[in-house]
């Protein structure tokens, strides 16, 4: 151990033998740092005394290691919700200039204030019935909330959408949603890139540029838009009873990493927000089930015998099973997956348990009279196969006298 290692050493094994509960009660000085402090012993008497440097240095270090793990409180986004005490909702009278006018209580009797609010076109499409509360964050955004009545549809059906790495959204049938999506995207965070960095070489905020603002609102308008857009599409072709999706950690993970940090920041910060929101809504509105699976190997195991292996995903959008032959999309592929695996039970668990629950429907389907073909081939693949060599092989491989003769 060096030299200022066992120091270190030394000067935390000095602050943990004292065994006192330490209450800073000085005022810090321009460092930051408290000069005196309040122990307390056994006996529940108070005594106060001087900090030494060594102390306050490391007490400075232990403190900053557990706000690493434990994040301070934020109250950005605590908001107050007004009910009809507060904020009376009224219809104009008179003035027909705006929508709606929120009458405000003061401490001050018969003296209320009047905000004006014009409503939105897409608030006022939405319908639903309006009801009494008003809420107001710290930033003045004021919003107000309505009722929403389910709607009556006929829902049947399942249906599993996969995120894509060259679209949004991928069903099991075929489908491919939000194709320009990735591509649009860029274009925004590329421009938006390229002025903050004309901003910083120039020693301000990249929020004083009017250009910066108004791109950072059209993007952040554009992803919202589209993600709501492309759930409403396919709500409407298909009206499923049950809607699977991968788990949204999945698109953090796998999707989102593989584009450019610009690109990253936004789909973060938007992106997940609105996919979560209106899952939310139609699952409100239309009483639509929404489930997450573990999506866990999906991209690799194909749809067809199950078989899973890493190469048999061969491009981002090609997909050939090296058992089957079967060929398709990747990311249909993957979707067909995630519906057979809601079918499983297969939900948020661990990796380990989706390749073993991979593994055994492979050796489902291997008895099966289509795939009796496929033994031989089989055995020559899975001893060559990482996942499979944890997994005790059935008495009719091992007893296969030739893998290039077929046991039909």
């Amino acid at each position: 151990m060096s030299k200022k290692g066992s120091k270190r050493w030394s000067l935390a094994q000095h602050f943990l033998k004292r065994q006192k509960e330490f209450s800073f009660i000085s005022t810090p000085e321009r460092n930051g740092l408290f000069q005196k402090a309040l122990w307390i012993d056994k006996d529940r008497k108070k005594y106060e005394y001087e900090i030494e440097t060594e102390e306050r240095l490391l007490a400075k270090k232990v403190f900053k290691h557990i706000l690493k793990s434990w994040k301070k409180p934020s109250f950005r986004s605590v908001s107050m919700l007004l009910d009809s005490k507060c904020a009376l909702l009224e219809k104009p009278k008179k003035a027909k200039a705006f929508d709606l006018w929120i009458r405000l209580s003061t401490h001050e009797r018969r003296k209320p204030i009047y905000l004006p609010v014009g409503l939105h076109e897409y608030f006022k499409e939405r319908g639903g019935k309006l009801t009494s509360m008003v809420q107001i964050s710290e930033d003045g955004t004021l919003r107000l909330v309505k009722e929403i009545e389910r709607k009556d549809i006929v829902l049947s059906g399942d249906i599993a959408l996969d995120f894509g790495m060259e679209c949004l959204f991928v069903s099991d049938r075929g489908d491919l949603f939000g194709r320009g999506f990735y591509v649009k995207v860029k274009e925004y965070a590329d421009r938006i890139d390229r002025i903050q960095r004309e901003m910083q070489r120039a020693g301000k905020k990249p929020t004083e540029s009017k250009r910066y603002v108004r791109l950072q609102s059209k993007l952040s308008g554009y992803v919202k838009s589209e993600v709501r857009r492309i759930i409403n599409r396919v709500i409407y072709l298909y009206k499923p009873q049950r809607l699977v999706l991968e788990d949204l950690r999945g698109f953090l993970q796998r999707v989102i990493n593989n584009f450019p940090k610009s690109v990253k920041r936004v789909l973060i910060r938007y992106g997940l927000g609105e996919i979560r929101r209106k899952l939310r809504d139609i699952s409100e509105e239309y009483g639509i089930e929404v489930v997450y699976v573990n999506p866990a190997y999906s991209s690799q195991a194909c749809s067809n015998c199950g078989y899973v292996d890493k190469d048999n995903r061969r491009t981002r959008s090609e997909f050939e099973c090296k058992l089957c032959n079967k060929r398709l999309h990747a990311d249909v592929n993957a979707s067909r997956n995630l519906l057979s695996r809601a079918k499983w039970g297969l939900h948020l668990h661990r990796m380990k348990k989706a390749l073993v629950k991979q593994v055994e429907l492979f050796s489902q389907n291997l008895f099966d009279e289509r795939y009796k073909c496929l033994w031989s081939k089989a055995l020559g693949l899975i001893e060559s196969n990482k996942y499979f060599q944890s997994i005790p092989k059935p008495e009719v491989w091992i007893n296969v006298p030739n893998r290039d003769i077929c046991l039909c």
